[in-house]
């Protein structure tokens, strides 16, 4: 299966000589194991955030390639802002199930923490303490 030295070579075309080209082969499971930690350490030390990369299962044994393309793109977003590699090819737009969306999630009958925090830490007056009925009786 190439595909596991796909991305050391790609590596190597971004920074030549990362990884050894003698050690990037497709021959064996733990040669397959070589490439992919290669690559992720040099991603890496390129300057790929962690939570950008992916697992060595994700592409080893194709568990999560959304991953990958993750990883992939976050990698090619680095390269286009280098001025040293202004001849490499340039990816598109990212696809849109890798665009974070962040959702607020409004559960009914829920306050805000803050709001709960700030009433707990009032003082009432005795007076109110007496008078004041639980909220599930109101």
């Amino acid at each position: 299966m190439p595909h596991t030295s796909c991305p050391a070579r790609l590596m190597n075309r971004i920074n030549p000589g990362c990884i050894p080209e003698e050690t990037i082969t497709w021959e064996g499971a733990r040669s397959k194991q070589i490439n992919i930690k290669n690559f992720l350490q040099q991603a890496e030390t390129y300057g790929v955030p962690k939570a950008k990369l992916f697992h060595l299962e994700d592409l080893l044994h194709l568990r999560h390639i959304p991953r990958v393309t993750r990883c992939i793109y976050a990698l090619a977003k680095l390269v286009a802002d280098d001025p040293n590699l202004s001849d490499c090819p340039r990816l598109g737009d990212e696809p849109s199930f890798m665009q974070e969306h962040k959702k607020k999630v409004d559960v009914p009958g829920h306050r805000d923490t803050k709001d709960v925090l700030a009433q707990l830490t009032t003082e009432k007056k005795k007076d109110e303490k007496k008078l004041a009925k639980h909220s599930l009786y109101q």
